[in-house]
């Protein structure tokens, strides 16, 4: 009734696990460069702390390298101080390498990119604008972990969502791949001693209603995230920006990252390539919150110029840090350079505490390749698989036509085409993944 207090809504997710007090600021000290500093002609060299030294942290269990071009430059002299249960540095739940992730992530969101924007309201397009321009925004430095498999990349990630929330900021935003890897990412929250329910996918509330959460962390997929508004229902990107509100500077995880690749478009020899819809929906996520604290996460993330296109809080175009002015700028000079220049780039990325990454090392590890004979009826199997696949196949257009996605005149529903292709062409690579691994495990064992 009208004049009468709303209900509270209660959160369903369980209180914190550690008091407030119970975290410490993390203390380090400068760590002084090696003098007799030696570089083999190897390709990876060991990887330490150049730069600073963690109190009580623990190292790595597994020993890291890093390449040698990124072993020759030192990343700068932090300020920032995270906010972490000194447990887990005691007993080395982080190790001394992740923690230091988490020290320069949290580095890199102190300070603000050069220049202010306008943001249209497609949130496609940004115009520079005036400083007194007073519907102009200026973005947040992001983060760029580039951590090979192994290294920890998802503790790290959590350990930089718990040091935002220990600091009051108790909304964030995972996104992933797949639905599935809501799974990893609450056993690396829980690693911390945190309560894994306080994840929660962003499929669980139905397109077009509120996301009713008081605090925790979103979890979606590239997927979700670039659904578009269908039979009057807003989009699940317009849900997501009305649950965080428009001043949000809490946590957005770009977890492999590398799926937003040709976010902005690229020439190739068939002609221009138009952008990727969730390349797209990941920049205009990063232009409705200039003040988020964006991490982007990816093992090979440096390996092509347009893969970077969506890293826009790098500051690698438009900003005093690189001489480029625009994106098209950038892409230009790195493609005529080529791969040497990706090095360059990345060990630039290193020396403005804006990029890390290391692998496990392979130091003492020997390989033997074991071949495995396919026997007459292992070939007879995999024939039939494929003849089977192969009818599938030649009826897949009838079958579209049949539930009008198709009809005489073309395509009546081009997403809903790709969609049922896509999911065909997966699902064929998936089954003869295992098959092909079924008929290898024998000889393996």
């Amino acid at each position: 009734m009208a004049g009468q207090p709303r209900a509270q809504t209660r959160s369903p997710f369980p209180a914190p696990s550690h008091k407030a007090q119970e975290a410490e600021e993390v203390c380090y000290e400068p760590r002084e460069a090696a003098t007799d500093t030696k570089f083999s002609d190897r390709l990876y060299e060991p990887y330490q702390l150049q730069t600073i030294a963690i109190a009580g942290a623990k190292p790595h269990p597994t020993k890291l390298v890093q390449s040698a071009a990124m072993a020759s430059v030192r990343p700068p002299l932090p300020s920032y101080r995270p906010l972490l249960p000194k447990r887990l540095i005691d007993t080395g739940v982080l190790s001394d390498a992740q923690i230091e992730t988490i020290i320069y992530a949290g580095e890199a969101h102190a300070e603000m990119l050069a220049g202010r924007y306008r943001v249209d309201e497609s949130l496609d397009n940004l115009s520079l604008a005036k400083d007194d321009d007073a519907g102009a925004v200026q973005f947040r430095k992001g983060f760029f972990l580039g951590d090979g498999t192994g290294s920890g990349k998802g503790r790290q990630a959590a350990g930089i969502i718990l040091d935002n929330w220990l600091k009051g900021r108790r909304k964030a935003v995972w996104i992933s791949k797949s639905d599935k890897l809501i799974e990893d990412a609450q056993r690396d929250w829980s690693a911390l001693g945190e309560e894994k329910l306080l994840i929660a996918p962003q499929s669980r509330y139905r397109q077009g209603t509120p996301i009713r959460l008081a605090e925790g962390i979103l979890f979606t997929t590239y997927a979700t995230l670039r659904s578009s508004g269908r039979e009057g229902k807003s989009s699940r990107l317009k849900q997501m920006l009305d649950w965080l509100g428009p001043d949000f500077d809490g946590v957005i995880l770009f977890d492999e990252a590398h799926a937003m690749a040709n976010a902005a478009g690229e020439k190739s020899e068939r002609g221009n390539k138009a952008p990727s819809q969730q390349g797209r929906a990941g920049l205009r996520l990063q232009h409705a919150l200039p003040q988020a604290r964006i991490i982007y996460i990816s093992a090979t993330g440096a390996t092509g110029v347009h893969n970077l296109a969506y890293a826009q809080r790098l500051g690698l175009w438009g900003s005093s840090d690189f001489p480029f002015a625009n994106r098209a700028d950038f892409v230009a000079a790195v493609e005529a350079g080529g791969i040497a220049t990706m090095e360059v780039l990345a060990r630039d990325l290193k020396a403005l505490g804006l990029y890390i990454a290391r692998s496990l090392s392979y130091e003492g590890i020997e390989v033997e390749i074991v071949e495995h004979e396919l026997t007459a009826e292992q070939i007879r199997i995999y024939d039939a698989y494929a003849q089977a696949f192969q009818i599938i196949h030649t009826n897949l257009e009838a079958a579209l036509k049949a539930v009008n996605i198709t009809g005489e005149s073309g395509t009546l529903n081009g997403q809903a085409k790709s969609a049922a292709k896509s999911a065909f062409e997966s699902n064929k690579q998936r089954f003869f993944n295992h098959l092909i691994s079924a008929k290898k495990t024998p000889t393996l064992l």
